[in-house]
């Protein structure tokens, strides 16, 4: 399963993406009280206030990416996270398909 990550405007707009997939954790797992909430299959919106908390969890699951388009993925939501943290007026959009 894969999804898209973006950073966004109020508008949707702006250029920033990347495709991630297997890193994740799944719905069961109650310890990442952000990402297990992740929709595989619609649209999931993260502003900057809830940003630290995201990065807690994404420094986590840092293990998870195994190859080397996880790692590079990893780290483009890492550092879209940390853009979107630092501007309010910017979501992080999870796109399922």
């Amino acid at each position: 399963m894969s999804l898209v990550v973006k950073l966004e405007d109020e508008l949707g707009e702006r250029g920033d993406w990347v495709l991630l997939y297997g890193v994740l954790p799944s719905r069961e797992e109650r310890e990442f009280p952000c990402l297990r909430c992740v929709d595989p299959y619609g649209h999931t919106v993260f502003n900057h206030l809830q940003m630290e908390g995201f990065l807690e969890e994404w420094e986590r699951i840092h293990d998870r990416a195994r190859d080397e388009s996880q790692k590079e993925a990893w780290q483009k939501v890492k550092e879209l996270a940390e853009i979107c943290r630092d501007d309010r007026d910017l979501y992080l959009r999870f796109v399922g398909n």
